[in-house]
């Protein structure tokens, strides 16, 4: 007998959280609601400022069919009619860290994604291989 109170506590915590979970605001059921995905999610170039270009593998999915078009900062890279889900290779350039975002017919961004540029030798760091001084 005297484990039926932990345990109705426990069968009431549960109950409690899975309610609270289960309601969402309007705003998180809109950003759930797309889903962009862009591979690789990062470019890496010899030094900063140099231009990368790869092939990136663009999947997005959103609840209804509409026109949706892929951004690169600003600039317009591809545009799909009617379309409620895509799986494409695109070629991008990139020559620092972008925001990629995909945005309705009336230019609402709805959804976004970034994409680092990472350089093997940094031009402000620069590591000494010999040192200034020696004991021999």
């Amino acid at each position: 007998m005297s484990f039926r109170r932990p345990f109705f506590f426990i069968v009431v915590s549960c109950l409690y959280i899975s309610y609270s979970n289960a309601q969402t605001s309007p705003a998180q059921i809109k950003q759930h609601a797309f889903s962009l995905v862009i591979k690789p999610i990062t470019c890496v170039v010899k030094s900063l400022g140099e231009e990368c270009q790869m092939r990136a593998n663009v999947i997005w999915q959103s609840p209804v069919s509409q026109n949706i078009c892929l951004f690169q900062d600003k600039l317009q890279l591809k545009c799909w009619a009617k379309q409620n889900q895509v799986s494409e290779l695109i070629d991008v350039t990139l020559d620092k860290t972008m925001v990629f975002s995909l945005r309705d017919s009336k230019q609402r961004t709805l959804v976004e994604q970034t994409i680092k540029v990472h350089a093997l030798s940094s031009r402000k760091y620069r590591r000494k291989l010999k040192s200034d001084w020696s004991l021999f």
